[in-house]
């Protein structure tokens, strides 16, 4: 085996590892800002409206203000906010485009919710966003083998 064909497939496997970070997270993203836009059992009587994302954004609101110290027009604006902020992200972490900096801001978008959790009397949660930060910190690290994807379709480096 020629040392070009062993240096392309020893990081094979930390392509693949990019690639299914990154659609986790993506999608898990994705899926949380939908999620601010349903309502019902889950087995019935599934909805999803702008009366739904509001119900569920005041809710978030008064829960924030109420316990912590931002203020609550400050609240308000982050909960009305951050459904389309994870659709967003979520939908460009999926893409693959500026990789990179689309799990920085992925990154960033979680430690928000970290510390909206963490504002909550029973902030047990906090430990899945803690896994969150760890899985959107392994994607980065595997960021260098990014070949499945736009960045590695469009910003191949050309081989000698």
């Amino acid at each position: 085996m020629s040392e070009s064909e062993t240096k392309c497939c020893s990081s094979l496997h930390l392509t693949y590892a990019n690639l299914i970070l990154s659609l986790w997270i993506g999608l898990r993203l994705f899926m949380a800002g939908v999620d601010k836009f349903r309502s019902g059992d889950g087995a019935q009587n599934v909805t999803f409206s702008m009366e739904n994302y509001a119900t569920k954004t005041a809710r978030i609101a008064k829960l924030m203000a109420d316990n912590s110290f931002l203020p609550p027009n400050m609240c308000d604006m982050y909960a009305k906010s951050i459904g389309y902020v994870l659709l967003a992200v979520g939908a460009w972490v999926v893409v693959g485009l500026f990789t990179e900096f689309a799990l920085l801001i992925a990154g960033f978008t979680v430690l928000s919710l970290g510390f909206g959790l963490a504002a909550l009397p029973d902030d047990t949660e906090v430990v899945y966003i803690g896994v969150h930060i760890l899985v959107i910190a392994g994607a980065l690290a595997t960021c260098r083998n990014k070949g499945i994807s736009l960045d590695g379709l469009f910003f191949r480096k050309k081989s000698d």
